[in-house]
């Protein structure tokens, strides 16, 4: 299962690596986090917060499809051809997209051409024309990009397990969308949704990286910026996932099964994050050591975690042996459960969080992905006490995290539904 689920955990400790320059302002009505750096790579990310929330599931893509349009389809100044041929000669990376939890327009460029790429930034926020045959052809390469998703396992057992995990909220809707919903969705409703739900001052925000100084990026803000409209918006209420245990199977002929149990997880300010994170970092390793190496039931399980809205963690196995894979998963919780981790394990994992973090140079892109994404889960400050909490986990609280969190797993299984059906009571076992 490929790790599309950032794990935003270890941005976050990063973040405190760097967000002692870090100041947030407000410039025109738009909450602005400035990082600046002396890289010299520019990143500017427009924030809108929502995501998947932002519109009901029979629309599944909209948003990430109207994002994507703002710099693919014209601008009232350029059209798609003349933004593309601007971007190449200036060797600027624009790009719209939308996840769960909000959307957003970036832009990456060289100092050197900043005037550049926020003329066509501030383009694409400001006055995307949405034109109908540029959206046609963007459509069409979403729709092929789903197609080929959804035919490769790995893809397609992490949208199931989110549609097992949170069947009947809006987690369930995948925000890349469908072939059958993009397919009905029109340029004019695209233009519609944007100018009339995101392009709305109270919904977003703006995280800029790099060589730029505060008065440039202001000046900059309330030149391109000061006459959008702000409108009320109160985000909405994210109701958690349903407390069942069911297996979700779907059939498909592969030579291995694949495999996920997903259970929930603490939100980002909560107390019980951090022991969580390195609770399920080595949860991962002995899966690893217990499945793999010792038993040959599978080439790569492994646990994770995600920090979003609605966060949860999930254990992974591809096998032909899911049975036994699952047996084995299911003893590592209850051995954590009733013994759980040693002092030396809660020592190396605050130890390789901190050296892996704290020592590879990060890039302007990542700094401002962890800022905005701190600040969608609700402060980008919340980074700046991450090293200092990690080395103030204690192994009694690392022991007791995963007792409040494993109670209810939820199993999907992508592969041969006779199997599963076969050794569905091993799916229904209680830790």
């Amino acid at each position: 299962m490929k790790k599309t689920f950032v794990n935003i955990f270890f941005l976050f400790i990063t973040v405190n690596l760097f967000a002692q320059g870090a100041t947030s302002f407000t410039v025109a009505g738009i909450k602005v986090i400035l990082k600046p750096t002396n890289k010299e790579v520019i990143d500017v990310n427009m924030y809108y917060r929502g995501g998947v929330a932002n519109y009901p599931s029979s629309k599944a893509g909209l948003e990430n499809l109207a994002l994507a349009a703002t710099t693919e389809a014209g601008t009232k100044k350029y059209s798609a051809n003349a933004f593309r041929d601007k971007a190449d000669t200036y060797g600027i990376d624009l790009g719209g997209s939308s996840n769960y939890d909000y959307g957003q327009i970036s832009m990456t460029c060289i100092s050197r051409f900043f005037t550049q790429g926020w003329d066509l930034f501030a383009n694409a926020v400001t006055s995307p024309v949405f034109d109908p045959r540029e959206v046609d052809m963007l459509k069409e390469k979403v729709i092929s990009g789903i197609k080929q998703s959804e035919s490769d396992p790995d893809d397609r057992i992490e949208q199931l397990t989110m549609q097992n995990a949170f069947a009947g909220t809006a987690y369930a809707t995948n925000p890349s969308g469908e072939e059958t919903t993009l397919s009905k969705i029109t340029a004019a409703e695209l233009k519609s949704y944007y100018y009339n739900t995101l392009l709305n001052k109270n919904r977003m925000f703006i995280v800029v990286v790099g060589k730029v100084t505060k008065d440039e990026i202001s000046k900059k803000i309330l030149a391109s910026f000061a006459a959008l409209p702000a409108k009320s918006y109160k985000p909405a209420v994210l109701p958690g996932p349903k407390e069942t245990g069911k297996l979700l199977v779907e059939q498909r002929e592969l030579a291995t099964n694949y495999i996920t149990a997903s259970i929930d997880a603490p939100k980002l300010n909560s107390p019980d994050y951090l022991p969580f994170r390195l609770a399920i970092s080595h949860l991962s390793n002995r899966l690893f050591r217990e499945i793999r190496t010792k038993r040959n039931l599978s080439y790569a399980p492994y646990a994770y975690a995600t920090t979003r809205l609605m966060p949860f963690a999930v254990m992974y196995v591809s096998t032909t042996e899911p049975k036994a894979s699952a047996e084995v998963m299911l003893e590592q919780l209850k051995d954590l459960r009733d013994n759980g981790f040693s002092e030396e394990e809660m020592l190396s994992g605050k130890s390789n969080f901190i050296t892996s973090n704290y020592m590879k140079e990060e890039s302007s892109s990542a700094i401002a992905s962890a800022l905005g994404n701190a600040e969608i889960l609700g402060d980008w400050r919340f980074a700046d006490q991450a090293a200092e909490r990690i080395n103030k986990v204690t192994l009694k609280e690392m022991n007791d995290v995963l007792k409040k969190y494993i109670n209810t797993i939820r199993w999907t299984f992508l592969g041969d539904q006779k199997l599963a059906n076969e050794n569905a009571a091993v799916f229904k076992s209680k830790i």
